[in-house]
């Protein structure tokens, strides 16, 4: 049509068809367009509340765990050490002492021309690190200072030992170290040649035995000073000697005693002399771990107590380290336990990380107390305790989730006044089922008083319930509740008819697959869906109509013209006949 006007009737058809087009479309449009509002409205609405009923259920959950009432602080009231608890530690204060940290052996072998052409004769390397041990075939196709270096890297890797190449005045040198600590664990390398392929260096001149000396305090009287009798006890590696000293034994009887008790076992003595007197040098190739005890047994000849001859504090037993000069091989750092005192008793780990000492508690040592603290008696105190801070924060999560919820539920269930007289805004879900089932559910469980001594309900641990339906805390009153009865919280949040028990069982019949939101969702989805199938058949049906229209109007149209026509012929007709006055118009 397009705006053409009637041939015969000269009505504008296309104006009429279209206003009765609209009259017919607009009440059904208008019918859906509402509909399509409200249900669009409802299902962000729905969608606005479920996210805040998932924010609440995941305060829940995170309040719902047991472990969390079990979980313990551990703290530290200095830098020397930290400390953390597990769950079955108790609660308690401890004192410690760190005398020692555990370090972890590292060794120089003995130094060979820096040239590239330096070569070994081949053979075999067995390298330990306490009852561990690998070996390295030194062939003609590794026997390089670096080829034996990536080696020993290949076989080590396993078992925490690596080797690297350091150049210094005396030439060049392979380090060894290993990830082991703990006393005991020195690295040793034993070597043997097999003759097969000679080099410049031997092999041999690579083997190497950790070794330590002790130095006993000096005695003015010499060599020939006298002891009154008890006993030595000298630690070395996996040798301990128990030397008996008899009544007025002097300093060079005790040493020949050493060194007889010592043969073959790798500990010997000496005694070394200086214008401020002698003194004994304990010796030992079983490693670098060196210890001298000495206990009086009551005697009364001699010029000393036996007790005297303990090493003075501070002394240890050392090695000689890697020489710049002659490239004699040496000890880098020496193997050694952790040594530490709790609560006075003494703990000896091989660890820095001690797990053993207090059950449930692992210590990890970082420095030693210095030596004005250790003589001082200064402690480090290990204070541990129930993690009540976690606990109230997730209380304070669930309280904001929880009023979340209440705010959301409010604002799309409200009815606004906008002016006097003015129909009022209401929210997209007044008088919803759902939103009034779900609150009403929560409210119920929050009040309900469960039995059990200690907390019942929330009131208990100050959280209260507003006039506006939201919780609000005491702070004080809780943190009152969770020092004096951490263990009754925790069975009413999470004992077996505990609130967050039931209030998770609560919220899940809503957002569970298939829950309520899921069912609400889809009828909804289910509505807008039709609501396109009803705008199709609307347009299907207004074609109808336009085109019933269109016909109708069209043989209207043609009806008129064809009477104008006739209408035209007859007046033609008579205008012709005889006696016919055509009157002037």
């Amino acid at each position: 049509m397009a705006g053409i006007l009637g041939v015969g009737s000269g009505i504008d058809i296309d104006s009429i068809v279209t206003a009765l087009v609209n009259a017919e479309k607009a009440p059904k449009t208008l019918q859906l367009d509402r509909l399509e509002k409200s249900t669009t409205s409802r299902f962000s609405a729905l969608g606005t509340l479920k996210g805040s009923l998932s924010s609440l259920q995941t305060s829940i959950q995170n309040l719902n765990k047991p472990s969390m009432f079990t979980t313990r602080t551990a703290t530290s009231s200095s830098s020397v050490l930290t400390a953390k608890a597990d769950s079955t530690a108790v609660a308690g204060k401890y004192s410690v002492q760190v005398q020692q940290l555990a370090t972890s052996s590292k060794i120089g072998l003995q130094s060979v021309s820096a040239d590239a052409s330096t070569t070994f004769n081949s053979g075999t390397m067995t390298i330990s690190v306490g009852a561990s041990s690998f070996d390295v075939d030194v062939t003609a196709a590794n026997n390089s200072l670096s080829g034996i270096r990536d080696s020993i890297n290949a076989e080590g890797k396993g078992q925490g030992v690596s080797a690297t190449i350091v150049t210094d005045a005396s030439g060049s040198r392979l380090v060894l170290s290993t990830s082991k600590s703990g006393e005991g664990n020195d690295i040793k390398v034993a070597v043997s040649e097999d003759g097969v392929t000679s080099g410049t260096v031997a092999l041999v001149t690579q083997a190497f035995q950790p070794s330590a000396s002790l130095t006993l305090p000096t005695f003015a009287g010499g060599s020939t000073s006298t002891f009154q009798s008890g006993n030595l006890a000298i630690s070395a590696g996996g040798v301990d000697l128990d030397i008996a000293v008899a009544d007025g034994d002097s300093l060079e009887s005790i040493r020949d005693a050493i060194n007889t008790a010592g043969a073959g076992q790798g500990v010997s003595a000496s005694i070394e002399t200086d214008a401020s007197g002698a003194r004994l040098v304990l010796s030992s190739a079983n490693g670098t771990a060196l210890t001298a005890s000495a206990t009086a047994s009551g005697g009364t000849i001699g010029s000393n107590a036996l007790t005297a001859l303990n090493p003075e504090g501070g002394v240890a037993a050392t090695s000689v380290g890697p020489n710049s000069t002659t490239g004699a091989a040496g000890v880098i750092n020496k193997a050694q336990s952790a040594v530490l005192f709790v609560d006075g008793l003494k703990v000896v780990s091989d660890s820095n990380s001690v797990s053993s000492a207090i059950d449930g508690v692992t210590l990890n040592l970082a420095s030693v107390q210095s030596g004005s603290d250790l003589a001082a008696g200064k402690t480090v105190d290990i204070t541990i305790g129930v993690d009540k801070g976690t606990v109230k924060s997730n209380i304070q999560k669930f309280v904001d989730a929880y009023n979340g919820l209440i705010k959301t539920a409010a604002q799309q269930t409200a009815v606004v006044q906008v002016g006097e007289g003015e129909k009022p805004v209401a929210g997209a879900l007044v008088g919803d089922a759902t939103v009034r089932g779900l609150l009403s559910g929560l409210r119920n469980e929050l009040v309900k008083m469960t039995g059990g001594e200690g907390a019942r309900a929330l009131a208990e641990l100050g959280i209260t319930t507003q006039k506006d339906g939201t919780l609000a805390i005491d702070d004080s009153k809780l943190t009152s509740s969770l020092d004096g009865n951490f263990e009754g919280i925790a069975e009413y949040f999470t004992g077996d008819n505990g609130l967050m028990v039931r209030l998770n069982a609560s919220v899940n019949e809503y957002l569970k697959t298939d829950g309520v939101f899921d069912q609400r969702t889809k009828a909804l989805q289910g509505t807008l869906t039709n609501i396109d199938d009803q705008r199709e058949a609307l347009d299907l049906r207004i074609e109808k109509v336009q085109a019933r229209l269109v016909a109708q109007y069209t043989a209207m149209d043609q009806l008129v013209a064809n009477l104008t026509r006739t209408s035209e012929a007859l007046t033609n007709q008579l205008a012709s006949l005889p006696g016919f006055v055509k009157k002037d118009s």
